[in-house]
C-alpha cells in the first residue's frame, strides 16, 4: 500500500454524550453537508429528531462565547485581521439566530440569508467573505474601520446580553432519544 491514510473514529457514546448536551461543534459534525462515509441505518431520520430536541440556549452560549473569544484576540498586537473579525460576526449571527430557535445554517452564504438583509454585521461579513476569497484574510483592518467595527461588535453583544436565553427544558427528552438510537445502532452492528 502506498501513499498515506488518514483513518478516524470516535466513540459513539462519548459523542452521544456531547449531543445530550446539545454541543455544537458535535452538532456541525451531524449537519455537515460533506459526508464522507456514513453507513448509520435510518441517518437521516435519526438526524431530524435529533434537530427537533436541541438546546438551544448551549448554541447560543457557545456562539457568543467564540465571538468574544475572538474579539479579545483580535484587539491584541497585530491581530485585528478580516479573519478574527468575520469569526466573530459569524459566531454573533449564529448567537443571535438561537435565541430564536432557529438552526443557524453552516454554509456561510445560507446563514446570510438568514439573518436581515439590514443587519450592518450582515454587511460587514459579505464584505470580508469577499476579502477571504482574495486570499487577504489575514490582512490587517486600518484602524479607523477596527474602531467601527468594534463598536458594531460589541453593540450586537449589548443587545443578544438582553435577550435571557433560558436553557431549555429539552435534556431528558434528548438523552432518551439518543440512548434509543445508540440501542439501534448497536443491535444492527453487533448482531
Amino acid at each position: 500500500m502506498d501513499g498515506d491514510f488518514d483513518f478516524v473514529s470516535y466513540d459513539l457514546d462519548k459523542m452521544f454524550g456531547l449531543l445530550a448536551k446539545s454541543n455544537p461543534t458535535v452538532l456541525e459534525w451531524v449537519r455537515a453537508h460533506i459526508v464522507y462515509f456514513n453507513a448509520f441505518p435510518e441517518w437521516q431520520g435519526f438526524r431530524d429528531g435529533l434537530l427537533e430536541r436541541i438546546d438551544y440556549s448551549a448554541l447560543y452560549h457557545h456562539y457568543l462565547s467564540l465571538a468574544k473569544g475572538g474579539m479579545k484576540v483580535m484587539q491584541t498586537a497585530d491581530n485585528f485581521t478580516y479573519k478574527k473579525v468575520f469569526y466573530s460576526i459569524r459566531g454573533l449571527m449564529s448567537a443571535e439566530l438561537a435565541t430564536q430557535e432557529q438552526m443557524p445554517e453552516l454554509l456561510i452564504t445560507d446563514l446570510f440569508a438568514q439573518v436581515n438583509a439590514i443587519d450592518p454585521l450582515r454587511h460587514w461579513a459579505e464584505d470580508y467573505l469577499e476579502i477571504k476569497k482574495q486570499q487577504k484574510e489575514k490582512v490587517q483592518l486600518p484602524e479607523a474601520e477596527q474602531a467601527t467595527i468594534l463598536n458594531l461588535l460589541e453593540h450586537k453583544i449589548e443587545q443578544l446580553a438582553e435577550k435571557s436565553m433560558q436553557k431549555a427544558d429539552r435534556r431528558a427528552s434528548l438523552e432518551t432519544y439518543l440512548t434509543d438510537y445508540s440501542r439501534h445502532l448497536k443491535q444492527h452492528y453487533y448482531q
